[in-house]
């Protein structure tokens, strides 16, 4: 049981060590470099992890799926509290989570390098977020619902474009080195605004016949 409980701590370290590595010098660092970096010899670095494949694929398991909440999907559905209330505590959490140094250079080297985790992660955003979200937004407005009709892909970028401004935030901070006044509220004060702004507009596009009934409610309003 020790023995296995140091091997899960050495294997911890190795992990966090070579984020640090890989986010600052690029998937295409040497393991070489990498062992010097963490203090350790190469071949201990290979008996933990036999291929630096292996080892991205597990620094991808930890700092994309295992920090993702299962619980934002069901915090999106939550009809007890405003659309702005649970975008505000999605993003918070998000940021908090995800939206660290490593995360953010690490996304961005491995689309550039080809690994495909971005589809990936995608595709989970899509389906336990943004649909979800896009069809709270359809009962928000009054717009059709999504069992007359599904949600379209005219939405779902609309989405992907808000949750854009977000992450793109985060690279002019991590990639860019630009340090913004922004606060981490008035960040999400424009997404607010935006997604406010837009939603009528989308709905009136897809739904030519869709008219709202008065001026369109806040999404601080439940």
């Amino acid at each position: 049981m020790a023995a296995t409980s140091r091997r899960e701590a050495r294997v911890d370290q190795i992990i966090a060590g070579a984020a640090q590595f890989f986010s600052e010098n690029g998937l295409s660092g040497q393991t070489r470099e990498l062992a010097k970096f963490l203090g350790i010899a190469q071949p201990l670095l290979y008996r933990y992890f036999p291929s630096k494949r292996s080892l991205i694929e597990r620094i991808f398991e930890e700092f994309f799926e295992n920090r993702w909440n299962s619980n934002w999907p069901t915090l999106i559905r939550n009809d007890s509290l405003s659309i702005e209330t649970r975008l505000r505590r999605l993003y918070s959490e998000y940021n908090q989570l995800l939206l660290t140094r490593e995360w953010v250079r690490l996304f961005m080297f491995a689309e550039l390098a080809g690994y495909g985790f971005g589809k990936k992660s995608l595709a989970k955003l899509t389906q336990e977020i943004l649909v979800p979200l896009a069809t709270c937004l359809r009962k928000h407005y009054g717009a059709p619902d999504t069992t007359l009709h599904e949600i379209t892909a005219y939405e779902i970028n609309l989405l992907l474009d808000l949750h854009g401004l977000i992450i793109y935030k985060s690279i002019r901070k991590h990639v860019y080195g630009m340090r913004g006044s922004a606060k981490w509220s008035t960040i999400l004060d424009d997404l607010i605004l935006h997604l406010q702004g837009s939603m009528p507009a989308v709905y009136q596009r897809i739904f030519p016949g869709f008219k709202l009934k008065g001026t369109p409610r806040p999404l601080s309003v439940l």
